[in-house]
C-alpha cells in the first residue's frame, strides 16, 4: 500500500502567529520541531496500518521545512519548491489514499488560525457556488488520478470545511481558532495521541473511501486586489471577467490545477 501526505504548516499543533509560518526566527524554529512531531506521528498511524510506502511533500513556502533525517525507511520526502503540482508534489495514479497535515481553512473564514487560499492575494478559488481551500484543491487533484482523501488535520474550522466537502474523510482538531492569530490549543501529546490513533483508523478505513470529483465547472479566482489580477491575467487561456476575477477552463481539473499555480505564481511578482 503506498500512501501520499502532502503537510502544511499553518495548521500544526502550537503555531498560531505569521512568526511561526516564517523562514527564520526562534518562533519559525519551534513550529517546525512541531511539524515534524505532527508528522512523525501520523507516520506512525499510516505504518500501523500497513503502509508500506509513504511519499511525503513539504508543502509549506518553499518546501524546505523538514529534515529527511530519522524518518521510516518506508518514507520518501519530497522537499524544495518549484514542483509540477507544487503543494501536491507526488500524488499519482499509485497512490492509494492522500492524507493533508496541519492544514488550514480557507480565505476569510472567521476565527480560523493563519486562515488564506495558497498565498495572501488570493481572495476565493470556486468552482461555480463551490468555494474551496487548499484542502479541495489538492483533493481534487488527488481525485483526478482516483486517489480518495482519508485524513486531515488541523484547526476546528479546517475540520468543519472538511466534513462540508468530503463528509467521509477523518480529521483530527489539534486547536480551537479564537481569532485568526489567537487559538486555544489542545496539548501537543495528546493531540498526537488523537492524530496517531485517526491516521491508524483512516487507512484501515480506505476501501471505504472515495476520491473528490471535480464537478467540471471553470474556476472562479478572485484576487485581492487589482495589481495581482493584472499579473495572472497573463496567464495562458485566463480570462478576465473583472478587475480582480478571473475564470480558468480545462479539459481535465489537472490543467485548471495547473493553470491556477501560473496565476498565483504571476501574482506574486513584483514590478
Amino acid at each position: 500500500m503506498k500512501l501520499f501526505v502532502a503537510i502544511d504548516l499553518e495548521g500544526i499543533c502550537a503555531v498560531v502567529s505569521e512568526r511561526d509560518a516564517d523562514r527564520e526566527g526562534p518562533a519559525a524554529e519551534l513550529a517546525r520541531r512541531h511539524m515534524r512531531a505532527d508528522l512523525d506521528a501520523v507516520l506512525a498511524g499510516c505504518l500501523a496500518a500497513g503502509a508500506g510506502e509513504v511519499v511525503v511533500c513539504d508543502a509549506h513556502d518553499d518546501g524546505r521545512n523538514l529534515d529527511a533525517g530519522g524518518l521510516p525507511p518506508q518514507v520518501m520526502l519530497v522537499s524544495g519548491g518549484g514542483g509540477r503540482h507544487s503543494m501536491m508534489q507526488g500524488i499519482g495514479a499509485g497512490c492509494d489514499g492522500a492524507l493533508f497535515v496541519g492544514y488550514h481553512a480557507r480565505a476569510g473564514t472567521e476565527a480560523a488560525v493563519l486562515e488564506h487560499t495558497w498565498n495572501y492575494k488570493v481572495f476565493s478559488a470556486r468552482f461555480g457556488d463551490l468555494e474551496v481551500g487548499e484542502f479541495g484543491l489538492g483533493a481534487l487533484l488527488a481525485g483526478h488520478f482516483g486517489v480518495p482523501p482519508l485524513y486531515v488535520s488541523g484547526d476546528d474550522k479546517t475540520a468543519a470545511e472538511v466534513r462540508a466537502l468530503a463528509p467521509g474523510v477523518v480529521t483530527t482538531t489539534v486547536k480551537k481558532g479564537v481569532t485568526r492569530l489567537c487559538a486555544e490549543l489542545c496539548p501537543p501529546q495528546e493531540a498526537r495521541e488523537r492524530m496517531r490513533a485517526d491516521a491508524e483508523s483512516a487507512v484501515r478505513r480506505r476501501a471505504e473511501a472515495r476520491p473528490l470529483v471535480w464537478n467540471g465547472r471553470p474556476l472562479t479566482l478572485t484576487f485581492t486586489r487589482a495589481e495581482f489580477c493584472d499579473r495572472a491575467a497573463s496567464c495562458p487561456g485566463a480570462k478576465r471577467l473583472d478587475g480582480r476575477t478571473l475564470k480558468i477552463a480545462g479539459e481535465t481539473y489537472e490543467e485548471i490545477y495547473l493553470s491556477f499555480l501560473t496565476c498565483v505564481r504571476l501574482s506574486d511578482l513584483e514590478g
